[in-house]
């Protein structure tokens, strides 16, 4: 049987949960926070929340956000004259009092994209507009929230939904519209998590082929993570809240040298966001991870059907480019992966695994389920991400070896027992299990598919007929087929694949 492949093993588990540790000391500290310091801050943000909307106002009057539009001259000597004042004393009331500032922002005619990362709370929107003041790329849902609206429109910023088709050519519409007074400032991780590492970079802001440069933003080492803004961790205001009430909580931007794409990178956008995610990852120290922002999404919809936070950080971007996996698809996967976890668990044991399969819990099962399971410390249970791969490997791996006799010998493998044969007890087991088929016409299909064998007195099938055989299994019973029979067909015999691509 084929060695299933393994994702690299990230250096955290799940980027999107964070949960705080609620010592004394901590407990103390924000206790006195709140009764000293959360008083006085709330009002210098009381003054500072009023004071940008309506220079926001002002400053976006006349602004309808298309790509050739942009705000008038004065408008822009308003934005730069009081933006980075007010930033700076919005992010004093919210607890930090000293920002360290690094490198040398690049002049707006050598580099118009600043890629800022990690993306790690809803402070970093302050950050970008204290140390950049820049024109954001930010989601569609910022557009209908008050006091955002006013600031970002003034920003000349570009809003995007994160879902929808076609948001790259608006994206490039806006870059290459003359007329830009600001660099744009974008996340391309797309979402915030909890900063251990570099999200998988979205193409949004390297479709238009040109440098960027890369801004690290660095929570210092004495926060308490209070400020984090991710999936399963502390709300908004509760982490505003939380973070007003802590003594000092430091901030650094780091401006790193520009990175300019070659001939390759500036005709595959992916390919420009990878490596840059690479480059950005070698220059800061802060790793590479295979997670991306689908991985947010599959943890807030394991939580709702019950999963813990772990079962949907799968490592989508890995996942996708070695299988192809969609959003849709995997999410699908999670539901039925649910159904059958009755203990909730997020990993799931042999009988479980049949039973996602639509098949008895049968020795050929067990085979697979072994298969399956690539961690050798938790063999008797299974994981969501380890489905994922090893259904991904079986379907897609041997389905595109050009090697008939290999895929021959894959399969018949799979099915035989350890003398090279495969008995008329485990076909009959296999199909009946697989397909729902009767008694008689398993009868039939035996009878023409099998062959004495002497040594053992028993009827068995040599590894020549096996593709005759599931191939007309295939053809006389495809009526029969759920999802969970597909899935053993193609996932069991990859001699179905090389039928198929034909």
């Amino acid at each position: 049987m084929p060695v299933v492949r393994r994702l690299p093993v990230p250096p955290v588990s799940n980027p999107f949960v964070h949960h705080i540790q609620w010592t004394w000391p901590l407990i103390g500290k924000t206790i006195l926070g709140a009764i000293f310091l959360f008083p006085l801050r709330l009002l210098l943000l009381i003054f500072v929340a009023p004071a940008v909307t309506f220079i926001g106002l002002i400053a976006s009057y006349g602004y309808d956000g298309e790509p050739n539009s942009h705000i008038q001259p004065w408008q822009r000597k308003l934005v730069k004259l009081t933006f980075p004042l007010l930033a700076r004393i919005g992010l004093f009331g919210l607890g930090y009092n000293w920002i360290d500032i690094e490198g040398r922002k690049a002049p707006f005619a050598e580099c118009r994209i600043l890629a800022v990362a990690p993306h790690t709370s809803w402070a970093d929107g302050v950050g970008l507009v204290f140390a950049t003041l820049g024109r954001t790329l930010t989601r569609l849902e910022n557009k209908f929230i008050f006091m955002q609206r006013e600031v970002l429109m003034s920003l000349e910023s570009i809003f995007l939904d994160r879902i929808a088709p076609g948001q790259g050519k608006i994206l490039k519409a806006h870059l290459e519209a003359p007329g830009s007074y600001l660099p744009l400032t974008a996340c391309p991780e797309g979402t915030t998590h909890c900063g251990d590492g570099l999200l998988a970079f979205k193409s949004g802001i390297f479709r238009a082929g040109l440098p960027v440069q890369p801004v690290i933003f660095e929570m210092g080492p004495r926060n308490p993570g209070v400020s984090l803004w991710v999936y399963s961790g502390l709300g908004t205001l509760a982490s505003m809240a939380a973070g007003m009430c802590q003594l000092n909580l430091t901030f650094t931007v780091k401006f790193f040298p520009v990175y300019k794409p070659s001939a390759e990178e500036k005709a595959d956008a992916n390919l420009y966001a990878k490596n840059f995610q690479l480059y950005m990852a070698g220059v800061s120290g802060i790793p590479a991870l295979g997670y991306s922002f689908e991985d947010g999404l599959y943890t807030t919809h394991g939580k709702r059907l019950g999963l813990p936070d772990l079962s949907g950080a799968v490592q989508h971007q890995l996942i996708y480019e070695a299988f192809g996996f969609k959003v849709s698809f995997v999410k699908e996967q999670m539901e039925r992966f649910a159904e059958v976890n009755s203990s909730k668990t997020g990993q799931i044991t042999e009988d479980e695994f049949c039973q996602y399969m639509c098949w008895p819990v049968v020795a050929d099962c067990k085979r697979l389920f072994q298969y399956y399971a690539t961690d050798p410390s938790r063999q008797d249970r299974l994981t969501f991400a380890e489905f994922l791969v090893g259904l991904g490997d079986l379907t897609l791996t041997l389905c595109k070896t050009q090697d008939t006799h290999q895929l021959e010998e894959e399969a018949f493998a799979m099915l035989s027992d350890d003398d090279g044969v495969i008995s008329t007890a485990s076909i009959r087991e296999s199909l009946a299990g697989a397909q729902a088929m009767s008694s008689a016409d398993l009868q039939v299909l035996v009878a023409r598919f099998t062959s004495d064998d002497p040594s053992s007195n028993r009827k068995s099938m040599p590894s020549e007929l096996l593709i005759p055989c599931w191939s007309t299994t295939l053809a006389l019973h495809s009526t029969f087929l759920d999802f969970g029979a597909f899935l053993f067909l193609v996932g069991y015999s990859p001699t179905i694949c090389l039928m198929i691509r034909f």
